[in-house]
């Protein structure tokens, strides 16, 4: 693995766009030889919505729906970049060093995470879809919610990522310092969501859908502008 590593990066080429995509390639390489974590993201959201419909007895609301979706969301987007910095522990962070600018490996790792996540997004509204019914009224609406929501996540919970592996990958750090971070949007995701539930109407909602989008831009540009200072620590 090691040397898989070293081999990858050693062809990274210095334009900024395809050093961000030979990350997230080899970020793909390294998560799909270890598929286990794929698999356990998606037992937990189906056994979680399940579990939800049981006791709801297949009736849940509109809210509820709403509630529960981001709920099992944001704990499987959690526990999905927990993962992002742990092939980088160690060692290897000084490997990445002597190639990378970090400028370039937490953009890589975050657009790698804003794949997954987005993915995660469609795969969670899809099983919520088979158990608990599909009651959004508009999908188009709802598809640019869950890709703003993935932007923000992806931003925020990749830099929290890189905080917990230099601090040793405390597993505890993701969620006691990602949560807080994420209310904001969270609160913001939530009331819109519901909107495209009951039905959306994009001027009256503009205004929202522009605060998510300023809100996703800035936890980019905070991940941007503080993981150089983690990476020279």
């Amino acid at each position: 693995m090691e040397v898989a590593l070293k081999a990858s990066l050693s062809t990274l080429p210095l334009p900024f766009m395809k050093s961000i995509s030979k990350i997230v390639v080899l970020n793909f390489k390294l998560e799909w030889s270890e598929r286990r974590s794929y698999f356990s993201l998606l037992i937990y959201v189906l056994s979680t919505v399940y579990l939800s419909n049981l006791v709801f007895k297949e009736q849940l609301s509109v809210q509820s729906w709403n509630a529960f979706f981001w709920v099992i969301f944001l704990f499987a987007a959690v526990q999905a970049a927990y993962r992002s910095f742990s092939y980088e522990a160690d060692q290897r962070f000084l490997l990445y060093y002597g190639w990378l600018k970090p400028e370039h490996l937490i953009l890589g790792k975050i657009a790698y995470n804003f794949i997954y996540l987005w993915i995660l997004a469609l795969c969670t509204t899809a099983v919520f879809g088979f158990f608990a019914g599909f009651p959004i009224e508009d999908p188009w609406a709802f598809i640019t919610i869950l890709s703003l929501s993935a932007l923000g996540f992806s931003a925020i919970l990749t830099l929290v990522a890189g905080i917990s592996a230099k601090a040793g990958n405390n597993p505890a750090l993701p969620a006691i310092l990602s949560i807080p971070l994420l209310y904001p949007q969270i609160l913001t995701l939530s009331h819109l969501s519901e909107r495209s539930l009951t039905g959306f109407d994009w001027e009256i909602n503009a205004r929202l859908i522009l605060v998510i989008a300023l809100l996703a831009l800035v936890s980019l540009l905070l991940a941007f502008l503080l993981f150089p200072y983690l990476w020279r620590d």
